[in-house]
């Protein structure tokens, strides 16, 4: 496992056992394994199946009222609450939680302090976003759930395992008594393919297990195929139609007008915004970028 996951998981760990009663957010792109690791590490700290200590809330279908929130708490104590895609939650619905878990005693509850719970919210979303970004949480709800923020790295900055992810990847479809246990490719070419397009994966290991499938898919539907044949069949079924949209990379960089900010500091964060958005339209080639802007790549730095 690369040393930036191994640091990220591990310090995870250390804060969903650690006794004192604080927030923890879980950041990361899609596909990073926020879910993942949060009840890998229940399982590793309760002894058991994350399910019977867990609560798991998607923001998107949760309902806004107290009566929703009190019972999800309720059924929380004594165990962790996992907040997923905390930014879709509704302004009603933070202003429930912030109330449910400001505490004066260590335990969380709206009308009574008494539920010992655990809790841990996920998103996609930067935590520039998160902090400015009016449109999604309201400042005393970030900050109460930012106690301690746990950022896990994308492939880009962890490609030079990247063929360590793809075998553990292929190994959960196909465990140890499945015949394909140990049939995963194993040439220079295809690691070297998967570290170059490492940078690219936005699908993070929602992209390996699409590889994974597709390779299996070619391998077994044409008996005695060689893998150099299926390796081009792969390569080019991930270009064309596998491939997670490369638009999130740049998708939430979209500048916010903030009304009590003056114009010039608006001016300095929309150019500084401009730059982000047109390096992850360019894939951070400066020159190419600057010149989409029709500004010299020197002044866009400045930026």
């Amino acid at each position: 496992m690369h040393k930036k996951r191994k640091k990220a998981i591990s310090s995870l760990k250390q804060m969903m056992e650690y006794p004192g009663k604080f927030s923890i957010l879980v950041l990361g792109d899609n596909g990073v394994g926020k879910t993942h690791w949060v009840t890998q590490n229940i399982e590793n700290l309760r002894g058991g199946d994350a399910k019977n200590n867990s609560i798991i809330v998607d923001s998107g279908l949760a309902e806004d009222s107290k009566e929703y929130w009190t019972d999800v708490f309720e059924k929380a104590n004594q165990k962790y609450l996992l907040i997923e895609e905390v930014e879709k939650l509704s302004q009603k619905s933070q202003e429930i939680i912030f109330n449910i878990i400001s505490t004066h005693n260590g335990k969380f509850g709206l009308e009574e302090k008494n539920l010992d719970i655990r809790i841990i919210f996920t998103s996609c979303f930067p935590i520039e976003k998160l902090r400015q970004d009016r449109r999604f949480l309201s400042t005393k709800f970030y900050d109460r759930i930012s106690q301690f923020v746990v950022m896990l790295p994308n492939f880009k900055h962890t490609q030079t395992e990247i063929y360590y992810d793809f075998e553990e990847t292929w190994k959960k479809f196909f465990p140890k008594q499945h015949e394909y246990h140990n049939k995963y490719p194993k040439s220079d070419e295809f690691k070297k393919w998967l570290n170059l397009v490492a940078e690219n994966m936005y699908g993070n290991f929602r992209d390996l297990d699409k590889i994974v499938i597709n390779w299996n898919f070619h391998q077994l539907s044409s008996e005695g195929i060689e893998e150099s044949k299926i390796f081009e069949l792969v390569k080019k079924d991930f270009e064309l139609i596998l491939k997670y949209p490369a638009q999130r990379v740049y998708d939430d960089n979209s500048f916010v007008f903030i009304e009590d900010v003056q114009y010039d500091e608006m001016m300095k964060n929309f150019k500084r915004a401009l730059k982000k958005w047109s390096l992850g339209v360019n894939f951070d080639d400066k020159f190419k970028a600057a010149n989409m802007l029709g500004v010299h790549h020197r002044s866009m730095e400045r930026w």
